[in-house]
């Protein structure tokens, strides 16, 4: 394609391996071919490869190549694991999404070693990754694609013990009515965390906490609810912006700085938001409860 250069040698060696990995190729001889004896691998094929520019997969392919991830022996025992409670498994997306619990991360150095320790409050499992190897696999890895390309979990940083949180999650559909459900699903849990005063303040990262780490949502569902309120009602609601030298105050290094940042609403051109002030009369209109329903019913 025109304006497009082809992998590298090393990047087509590394996407092969992984896929060998996770048995979505197979080997016959000297060649390589799609494992059609895995049903996951079926549905993936089953699906359209994107087009026009659209970098990221369906939801259903999503959903089928995390289910090769999941079922990865590796995968699973160096990450996946230790968001599950005893008796539970994460071989499939269904029960990651259902059973998972959040899990904090946080650097440790003793000695000139560092470390980086994975823990499961809830349950007490733990995974220590103490070489430079395993620490580029899982905290570099196997973390952002679960993050990042399979969508399986969110992550924002917890101030108050210098950890990171990563929560499962699951993704609204990406139609109009699965994504403005869920906005207006939020916009009625955080009038409901409302005090009795005139107004409210509300810290985004004890939002970010409630709705979406205790809710399995992603931190988009969140912010889409957040562009509600300064839609439907700009003079009821009061954003409280911070700079970004202070929002990153603490961060050690670019990644810890972009980390750090997923803590704060921010508009495309408007500054980092680290509070919100809500008005005791913000209500969901019933007019608008009415034009849902005609519109999608």
């Amino acid at each position: 394609m025109r304006g497009i250069s082809p992998p590298a040698r090393t990047t087509m060696y590394h996407y092969r391996n992984t896929l060998l990995r996770i048995n979505a190729l197979t080997r016959d001889g000297i060649l390589l071919r799609a494992n059609n004896d895995d049903p996951h691998v079926c549905q993936l094929l089953g699906h359209t490869p994107p087009a026009n520019g659209i970098h990221s997969l369906s939801d259903t392919a999503r959903d089928a190549f995390a289910a090769l991830v999941l079922k990865n022996s590796h995968c699973r025992s160096l990450f996946f694991d230790v968001f599950m409670p005893a008796g539970a498994s994460c071989d499939s997306v269904l029960n990651f999404h259902r059973e998972g619990l959040p899990v904090s991360w946080s650097r440790h150095s003793n000695s000139n070693i560092r470390e980086v320790n994975f823990q499961n409050k809830a349950t007490g499992k733990s995974i220590r990754c103490a070489s430079h190897v395993s620490i580029s696999a899982v905290l570099y890895g196997i973390r952002y694609w679960a993050r990042d390309e399979l969508r399986l979990i969110d992550e924002f940083w917890k101030v108050t013990d210098a950890s990171s949180v990563m929560f499962p999650v699951h993704w609204p559909k990406r139609s109009t009515e699965g994504v403005e459900t869920a906005g207006l699903n939020t916009v009625r849990f955080v009038l409901s965390l409302r005090t009795d005063s005139e107004w409210t303040l509300f810290s985004i990262p004890d939002l970010i906490a409630r709705c979406c780490e205790a809710r399995k949502q992603p931190r988009w569902v969140l912010f889409n609810a957040i562009d509600w309120f300064l839609r439907e009602w700009p003079h009821h609601t009061v954003l409280i912006p911070t700079s970004h030298a202070l929002a990153t105050l603490t961060a050690p290094s670019p990644q810890a700085e972009i980390l750090q940042l997923r803590n704060y609403y921010k508009s495309s051109r408007g500054p980092y938001i680290s509070h919100i002030r809500l008005h005791k009369d913000i209500t969901i209109k019933s007019t608008e409860e009415l034009n849902w329903h005609v519109q999608h019913t």
